[in-house]
C-alpha cells in the first residue's frame, strides 16, 4: 500500500521517521481512525476537532487546517485506488517542534454479526492522558486486545478496580436496561468516541432515556442486551461476555436495531450532503 508522509504519497517500506520522534521516544503522539465510503471520511468534522483538540490538550497544537488534511486523505485514496478504506492519522513531533504526519489506508475488513468481549482488568487514573485522547502511548491495549483475540474474543473490556466496567481497548460499551440505556461516565477515564457522540445524540433527540455513570459489573446481571462502538465497526452487537470465571449471554434488543438503523441512516445522508471526496 501507498502511504502519506510529511507531504509525500509513497511506498509503505519506503516511509521512514527518525529516532528522534517523540511518538517513538516517549509515546508523545496523537491518532484518529476514520471509516471512508464512497471516498469520504465519515463524520470527518468531528474527527478532526477532537485531533485538534487533543493536540492543544497535550501542548503539541496541529497547524494543518481541516480542508488540507481532507485533501490528504482524498489523495491517498486516489492513489490506493480505494473508495472504502479504514484510514489512519498519525501525528507526533519531533524534539526540533517539527510535525511527522502519516497517514495509512487499509481496506475495510468484513464485520460479525455480534461482537464477544473479555474481562481485562486494568487500574487507571481517570484523569490521565493517555486514556482520555488517542495518543499513540497504548501499550496496554495492545497487550488486552492481543490477549482478546488468542482466547477466541474480539475485543477486551476493561474493568477497573472498583469493578466497573470503562470501555473496550478500541470502543465504548453501552447497556441496555429494562428502562434506559446506560454508558460510563467521561469522568472515569474513557475516550470521548465520535460514534458514542453520534448515539448519545440520537438518543436524545429520539426521546430514548440515557443516563452517563459508573457502571458496575454487576450491571450485567440485569442488562438486556449490551453494545459496542467505534468509527469502524459503527454500532455492533455484543453476544457475549466473559468476566473471570462467569458468562454473560445477551440477544439483541429491539433499541439496539433501532439505534444502529438511525445511525447508519445519519451516513447516508452524510454521504448525500455533499461532504463526501469524489475521487477522480
Amino acid at each position: 500500500m501507498l502511504v502519506f508522509l510529511n507531504g509525500q504519497i509513497i511506498k509503505e517500506e519506503d516511509a521512514k521517521i527518525s529516532i528522534s520522534d517523540l511518538s517513538y521516544q516517549f509515546g508523545y503522539g496523537l491518532f484518529e481512525t476514520i471509516k471512508c465510503e464512497q471516498g469520504s471520511p465519515i463524520f470527518f468534522e468531528s474527527h478532526y476537532k477532537r485531533l485538534t483538540h487533543s493536540a492543544k490538550e497535550l501542548n503539541m497544537p496541529f497547524p494543518v487546517e481541516q480542508e488540507e488534511v481532507k485533501k490528504w486523505i482524498k489523495d491517498l485514496l486516489s492513489a490506493n485506488k480505494l473508495t472504502s478504506a479504514r484510514i489512519k492519522i498519525i501525528i507526533s513531533k519531533r524534539i526540533e517542534e517539527k510535525f511527522n504526519v502519516l497517514i495509512m489506508a487499509s481496506p475495510l475488513e468484513n464485520l460479525p454479526a455480534f461482537y464477544s468481549l473479555l474481562e481485562y482488568v486494568l487500574s487507571r487514573d481517570s484523569n490521565s492522558v493517555s486514556f482520555r485522547h488517542k495518543t499513540t502511548s497504548r501499550a496496554d491495549s495492545y497487550v488486552a486486545y492481543k490477549k482478546a483475540l488468542e482466547q477466541g474474543f474480539n475485543d477486551a473490556l476493561y474493568v477497573n478496580e472498583k469493578n466497573e466496567l470503562i470501555e473496550c481497548t478500541r470502543a465504548n460499551v453501552f447497556l441496555v436496561m429494562e428502562d434506559k440505556i446506560i454508558t460510563p461516565l467521561l469522568e472515569s477515564g474513557i475516550l470521548s468516541g465520535v460514534t458514542r457522540s453520534k448515539i448519545l445524540d440520537i438518543t436524545k433527540a429520539n426521546n430514548i432515556q440515557t443516563e452517563e455513570k459508573n457502571v458496575h459489573s454487576l450491571y450485567l446481571n440485569k442488562a438486556k442486551s449490551v453494545f459496542i462502538t467505534n468509527a469502524i465497526i459503527g454500532l455492533m452487537p455484543v453476544s457475549r461476555i466473559k468476566l473471570q470465571d462467569r458468562e454473560y449471554n445477551f440477544s439483541v434488543d429491539s433499541r439496539i436495531t433501532s439505534l444502529k438503523n438511525t445511525y447508519d441512516g445519519e451516513i447516508q445522508e452524510y454521504l448525500r450532503s455533499g461532504k463526501s471526496l469524489v475521487l477522480p
